[in-house]
């Protein structure tokens, strides 16, 4: 124990040790309050700590999580940072030897047993952090929010090709516009077919699909995808076939000279939003019931179930995987199609209102980068006879792109410290 006031409990008792001034932080045995004024106040139960913090909130932490927990060396590698304890030989009911609490926080000592440790610390913020009560883990969960008015606007959300990739101080800064807002732009991108996939690579991997590592969004002349045709698109999130949607999607504007072809993005979060609330019953049905989405070509035969709108174990919407032109035959129970039919045309007809669009023209030397999950996609018709237009494509995983972000924003700070 380093300098400062700090309480002990051992064996059930209570032993306080003090330096220097001020009110003593008390632990308390089985059935005995103490009081706390700056820090929370710890009572030790039959199978767990309860603290009570200054806040008033209280939360409880079971021994055996206390010490699965743990991690000094003999407990989590020290270069992996993956936990080596051999969690089978943790007896469930254990109990600790000593619990100590100072102004660090705690320090909890264990009886010998077959998984050997040097001793717990955990500072009172990761408490704070990790308490396991339904409302703490609610009030810290991290939800996707739907754009506020107005639109968002590409000089607020982008940020300059020779910053990204040379500093990380700009590249936070693009991975948090994609955080927040769901999308995010590079400006002055060099004219070279790789520079999209370079990048995905300064964010994390290329994610490759059926299409290959990247692609070209050029009007072809027999096309296996309709984004390779002149006609407008409706708004979609792409590859809606695939069990794992692409995460994350790049396009980089390569030639945009032909009349038409203005980019739409849309807020599919707040587009659910919108549907629950204005029809309950139609959003239970896109949220609770999963439908075929299909994509064949040539080459592939692409084919999976799964809700048009997906909510977690909360109810709140995690994202969208809308794509009338992939929607297969609907298999849902007969007494149910046309109500189903109605609710998807309710969705499709809510993302077309103008507030939840943001309209653009992506220019030469743009990139447009935005979640797949969370922001639908469309497309202005083009007159592929006045001019070019080529998009160079590819995806990136989500998760490896939040991975990025996290640590970037940590920096240098060791996460795993209690």
């Amino acid at each position: 124990m380093g300098p400062g006031n700090s309480v002990c409990i051992d064996d059930g008792s209570i032993r306080a040790y003090f330096s220097g001034a001020g009110a003593p932080v008390c632990v308390a045995g089985v059935g005995m309050e103490t009081s706390v004024e700056s820090l929370p106040r710890v009572a030790a139960l039959s199978d767990r700590l309860e603290l009570a913090w200054p806040n008033g909130q209280r939360s409880q932490h079971l021994y055996y999580w206390l010490r699965e927990n743990c991690s000094c060396p003999q407990c989590r590698h020290a270069d992996a940072w993956e936990r080596i304890a051999d969690f089978m030989a943790i007896p469930l009911d254990i109990k600790p030897a000593a619990v100590c609490a100072d102004e660090g926080g705690l320090h909890l000592t264990w009886p010998t047993h077959d998984a050997p440790c040097e001793g717990t610390h955990y500072g009172w913020p990761w408490l704070d952090d990790h308490r396991s009560e339904a409302e703490a883990r609610l009030a810290r969960k991290r939800r996707a929010q739907a754009w506020s008015l107005p639109v968002p606007t590409k000089p607020e959300l982008s940020a300059p090709f020779a910053g990204v990739m040379a500093d990380d101080g700009e590249l936070g800064r693009l991975l948090a516009h994609i955080d927040t807002k769901g999308v995010g732009f590079v400006t002055g991108v060099p004219g070279d077919e790789l520079a999209v996939t370079r990048i995905a690579e300064r964010i994390a991997f290329v994610e490759e699909s059926h299409f290959g590592r990247a692609f070209d969004v050029v009007s072809k002349v027999r096309p296996e995808n309709l984004a390779f045709t002149s006609g407008a698109l409706h708004p979609h999130n792409d590859l809606s076939s695939r069990a794992h949607l692409p995460g994350v999607q790049l396009l980089h504007c390569l030639r945009n000279s032909a009349k038409g072809g203005d980019s739409v993005l849309v807020d599919g979060i707040g587009a659910a939003m919108r549907l629950r609330r204005q029809e309950e019953e139609a959003f239970r049905l896109l949220s609770t019931h999963k439908v075929s989405f299909s994509s064949e070509a040539r080459d592939w035969q692409i084919v999976n179930r799964a809700s048009v709108v997906e909510v977690d174990e909360d109810g709140d919407i995690v994202g969208t995987r809308l794509h009338p032109a992939l929607l297969g035959p609907v298999d849902i129970e007969p007494d149910e199609q046309a109500s189903f039919y109605r609710a998807h045309r309710a969705l499709l007809g809510i993302t077309l209102e103008p507030d939840l669009q943001f309209t653009f023209r992506l220019g030469e030397g743009e990139c447009v980068i935005f979640d797949n999950v969370r922001i639908l996609h469309a497309r202005t018709a083009f007159d592929s006879g006045s001019g070019d237009r080529h998009l160079k494509g590819c995806y990136v995983c989500r998760d490896d792109l939040y991975s990025r972000l996290h640590v970037l924003q940590r920096g240098a700070a060791d996460h795993r410290l209690r």
